[in-house]
């Protein structure tokens, strides 16, 4: 099927996830030479789709920051987002080879994803609640539009947003604090104002975190060694089961060889080689 808009033609290569309200979807566009990819998310229910015309209504001047294109199709109301290659903070922040003032960077980047992300704040923060977050392997982060509308709220507000990404930034500082056996500045008034609320503007937030960072330290060579490791293991366990699977293709290849000709002939090269060189024997 094509989804067929003004500007676009879209078509589906991958759904993401499906749901009572809404499925989610990666289409290209197929009238664009570049075939670009963009996130889809097809409403189905009437109500959804009218609280988020409502959301769009009200922020129409933030939306088109982000929002690339919405329309109807065969009953169904489609919203196209960018694409954002998938990369969650959930599986790739290794928050425990990290020093605390690292993480704290990394919660610095997550705070300016939120103030930059142009949604309005109740699509802001189902992508906070329904980790949409990802991880640049430089530690930047950006955020996703793979959304689950059915508990879209219209009433949320920023301090909900703000909240919720707090408590993000206490799970961030956590591996760090209970490597270094130390309670951080900055986790601990987390802790205490996440829990009363105290947050109302992501700017707050910000200048909270900022604040009570601590000074980054040179780290040596055997924590650089074990981060890089750390950040490279995916690579190096498919590297060893590609050649773990050679040498078992070269072991299987060996004993058929060895069963069918009594010999292993590439072997020869390495047994005996010489014994005879042209038509003069060594062996003599």
């Amino acid at each position: 099927m094509i989804y067929q808009s003004q500007y676009m033609s879209l078509k589906p290569i991958r759904l993401i996830a499906r749901n009572d309200v809404n499925e989610i979807l990666v289409c290209e566009n197929i009238a664009d030479s570049s075939r670009e990819l963009y996130t889809v998310i097809q409403v189905t229910d009437h109500e959804t789709v009218k609280k988020f015309l409502e959301l769009n209504e009200h922020a129409e001047d933030v939306q088109d920051n982000v929002l690339i294109d919405c329309f109807a199709s065969e009953g169904k109301y489609l919203i196209v987002y960018p694409y954002k290659k998938e990369r969650p903070l959930d599986l790739f922040y290794v928050g425990s080879t990290m020093s605390v003032a690292q993480c704290e960077e990394t919660g610095i980047n997550l705070i300016i994803a939120c103030m930059t992300s142009n949604l309005p704040w109740p699509l802001l923060y189902l992508a906070l609640m329904q980790g949409q977050i990802n991880i640049s392997r430089d530690n930047s982060v950006y955020l996703s539009y793979a959304l689950d509308l059915t508990d879209l709220d219209p009433d949320i507000g920023e301090k909900d947003c703000v909240v919720e990404c707090a408590k993000i930034l206490i799970r961030l500082l956590e591996p760090a604090v209970n490597q270094y056996r130390r309670r951080a500045n900055s986790y601990i008034l987390l802790q205490k104002k996440a829990d009363k609320r105290a947050y109302d503007r992501f700017r707050d937030l910000y200048k909270d975190l900022k604040l009570a960072s601590v000074r980054v330290k040179k780290r040596n060579i055997f924590t650089r060694i074990r981060i890089w490791f750390e950040r490279n293991r995916d690579t190096f366990f498919r590297i060893i089961l590609v050649i773990s699977i050679a040498l078992a293709v070269f072991v299987i290849l060996t004993f058929l060889t060895n069963l069918i000709f009594g010999d292993v002939p590439w072997l020869r090269l390495f047994i005996r080689s010489f014994d005879k060189i042209g038509l003069e024997s060594l062996l003599q």
